[in-house]
C-alpha cells in the first residue's frame, strides 16, 4: 500500500485513473472512503484522483497527543503529491479539507493549478459558525446508531433526510464501521480552531478557484462560500438550493458536472513528474 512519509506521520494515499492529477483533501472526521465510490469514479474517468487519509484518519497514522496544525496538514498533503510522483495538482478540498486545500495553495502555489473548495470556510474571525453548532460538533455520540444519526442532523436539511431516511443510515453506518478515535477527531477539530485563517492573503492567490456551498448548511452556513469568493480575485461562486453541509450527496449530478466543467476549463498545467 502506498503511503508519504513524513518526521511524524505516515499517510495513506490511493491514485485512481489517468489525465491532470486531481487531489481530493477530506473534512472533520471522515477519510478516503466518506468521498463515496462513485464520485471518486467519474473524477477519475478524466483525472488522475488521488485522495488520502489525513493524518491519524483511516489508514494514516500520527500522534494526536502532539497539537496538530492546518499548516502541518497541508504540508502532508504536499507530501502526498511528492509520493505520488506529481509536481502540481487540481485540489479539491471539502470542509476542513477546504481549509487546508487554501494553505496549500498559499504555502506551495508552485504545485497548485486550480482550487474547489467546498462546504468550507476562510476560518479566523471571518469564519461564521453558530456557537450552538461548535458545541455539538465537539460532542459525537458514541454507539454507531445514534452518530450516524448525529451526521444525518449535522449534514442534511429536515426534508432530504424524511425522503431518504433509510439509504442515509445504511451509508452513514457502513462510513462508520472504520470511524476515527476520538482523540483523532477532537485533534482535528482543535486544528480548526487554533487555524488563525486565510482572509488577509486570499487576494495573494493566482489560480483559478470555484467556491461551492449549499444554501442550507447548518455547520459552516452559506455566507461563508459568499465570503471566500468575495476575498479571492476572479473565483466563481456555484450555491446549491436546499443542499446541507453534504451538498455533494444531495446535489452528486450537479456538483460532478461544476467541477468537471471547472476542471476541463481552468487548470492547465497539472502533471506528473517525469
Amino acid at each position: 500500500m502506498p503511503f508519504a512519509e513524513r518526521s511524524d506521520a505516515r499517510l495513506y494515499y490511493e491514485v485512481r485513473g489517468e489525465g491532470h492529477p486531481l487531489l481530493l483533501i477530506m473534512g472533520v472526521g471522515g477519510n478516503i472512503r466518506w468521498w463515496g465510490s462513485g464520485f471518486v469514479r467519474r473524477l477519475a474517468e478524466k483525472h488522475a484522483v488521488i485522495a488520502f487519509d489525513n493524518r491519524g484518519a483511516g489508514q494514516s497514522e500520527a500522534d494526536p497527543a502532539k497539537p496538530w496544525t492546518l499548516e502541518q496538514m497541508a504540508d502532508d498533503a504536499r507530501a502526498v503529491l511528492a509520493a505520488a510522483g506529481v509536481e502540481r495538482a487540481h485540489v479539491l478540498g471539502y470542509s476542513m479539507g477546504g481549509m487546508i486545500a487554501q494553505e496549500l495553495a498559499l504555502r506551495h502555489p508552485e504545485a497548485v493549478a486550480s482550487l474547489v473548495l467546498g462546504a468550507t470556510s476562510c476560518g479566523g474571525p471571518q469564519m461564521v459558525q453558530p456557537d450552538e453548532i461548535q458545541r455539538e460538533m465537539r460532542s459525537r455520540p458514541a454507539s454507531v446508531a445514534e452518530r450516524a444519526a448525529w451526521y444525518m442532523r449535522l449534514f442534511f436539511p429536515e426534508a432530504f433526510r424524511a425522503k431518504n431516511e433509510a439509504y442515509l443510515q445504511s451509508a452513514f453506518r457502513l462510513l462508520l464501521r472504520a470511524d476515527m478515535p476520538e482523540a483523532v477527531y477532537q485533534a482535528q477539530l482543535d486544528a480548526v480552531d487554533r487555524w488563525r485563517g486565510s482572509w488577509d492573503r486570499l487576494p495573494g492567490l493566482t489560480c483559478p478557484v470555484l467556491v461551492m456551498h449549499g444554501l442550507e448548511d447548518r455547520v459552516l452556513p452559506y455566507i461563508n462560500g459568499e465570503r471566500l469568493a468575495y476575498r479571492i480575485p476572479a473565483a466563481k461562486l456555484k450555491l446549491y438550493a436546499g443542499c446541507g453541509h453534504g451538498f455533494a450527496m444531495q446535489a452528486g449530478g450537479a456538483v460532478l458536472r461544476d467541477v468537471l466543467a471547472f476542471l476541463d476549463g481552468g487548470g492547465d498545467g497539472a502533471g506528473r513528474d517525469g
